[in-house]
C-alpha cells in the first residue's frame, strides 16, 4: 500500500466519521423535538423553533470533527438540510446560518 493510498483511505474514514456523526445528532434533534420538528417544517422557521438544540449540536459536531474534512463539506448542514428540512433548506428559515462551509 502506497503512502498516498493509505492517506486517502485515512481521509475517507475521517469523512465516513464526521458524517455517521451528524446524522447521529441530527438524529436526536428529531427524536427528541417531534412537535417541534412538525411545527417548525410546516411554519418554515425550524431553526428558530430548534436554536439551542441545533447549535449545541453544531458546536459538538465542530470540537469532533477533524479539521481536513470540516474545510472540504459541512456535514452537519447537509443532514439538517436533507433530514430535518426534508431536503428543503428554506424550512429552516432566513435565520439559520447556514453552511460553515462556502463554495
Amino acid at each position: 500500500m502506497t503512502c498516498r493510498s493509505k492517506f486517502r483511505k485515512k481521509e475517507r474514514r475521517l469523512h465516513n466519521d464526521a458524517r455517521r456523526f451528524a446524522r447521529l445528532l441530527v438524529s436526536e434533534i428529531k427524536l427528541y423535538n417531534e412537535q417541534k420538528v412538525s411545527d417548525g417544517r410546516e411554519a418554515g422557521d425550524l431553526y428558530d423553533r430548534l436554536r439551542e438544540a441545533i447549535d449545541r449540536s453544531r458546536e459538538m459536531y465542530d470540537k469532533r470533527v477533524q479539521p481536513p474534512v470540516a474545510e472540504k463539506f459541512d456535514y452537519f448542514h447537509y443532514e439538517l438540510v436533507s433530514s430535518l428540512a426534508e431536503g428543503d433548506d428554506v424550512k429552516l428559515g432566513a435565520s439559520y446560518p447556514g453552511s460553515k462551509v462556502h463554495a
